[in-house]
């Protein structure tokens, strides 16, 4: 089977700057910024995360350390933190309106919610500040969860001077045009985007 487009830029094109002596260094033009942004196909997901444990192996041989973090987990501490649950979420969603619903989470992962905790707080709060920053790297994943309720952009712009280590963001989407890209290849076009892109 012939490797595809995303697979060929793991390998050939974020592989590299990854085990480079400081990972940092080509993820981003802005050194108080060392972040990137991999977009893959959302319909790619299983096939992704298969490549990122690979990815990942990998990496440690090469005297690296990464740790991933799950959106989705993170958006259900988020929601826990706010004092609810998955099982009222899911109850209002069935008995209330939908974008109420949505509007609720937004405002729990903004920080903008009573009792809430910004979901970029939660992500710097998870890193391991302790390991090297030259070494450790930081990959967040099933950023699909927050289809409809946070933007990956936003999430990166509050990560600037809260997180110093590596971080690669896995964007499920498209591009659109030369610098847009539209998340889930549904949303409307975000060109919010200053960290480096990977496609």
């Amino acid at each position: 089977m012939s490797q595809k487009e995303w697979q060929r830029c793991l390998q050939q094109q974020l592989e590299p700057v990854l085990t480079a002596a400081d990972s940092g260094v080509g993820l981003s033009t802005y050194t108080d910024m060392p972040f990137g942004i991999f977009l893959y196909p959302p319909e790619d997901e299983w096939e992704l995360r298969q490549a990122l444990r690979d990815l990942v192996v990998r990496l440690e041989n090469a005297g690296k350390t990464v740790q991933r973090l799950s959106m989705a987990v993170l958006l259900e501490q988020s929601i826990e933190a706010a004092g609810l649950s998955l099982e009222e979420i899911a109850e209002a969603e069935r008995t209330m309106n939908l974008e109420i619903v949505r509007d609720t989470i937004r405002d729990v992962l903004s920080g903008k919610a009573a009792g809430s905790t910004p979901l970029d707080q939660l992500v710097a709060q998870a890193v391991v500040s302790s390991k090297p920053t030259t070494s450790h790297i930081v990959f967040l994943e099933r950023v699909g969860a927050l289809f409809g309720l946070h933007r990956p952009s936003a999430l990166l712009e509050n990560l600037h001077h809260k997180v110093s280590h590596p971080v690669v963001l896995f964007y499920p989407g498209q591009r659109d045009g030369p610098a847009g890209l539209r998340f889930m290849d549904e949303a409307e076009a975000d060109h919010n985007y200053r960290p480096k892109l990977f496609a």
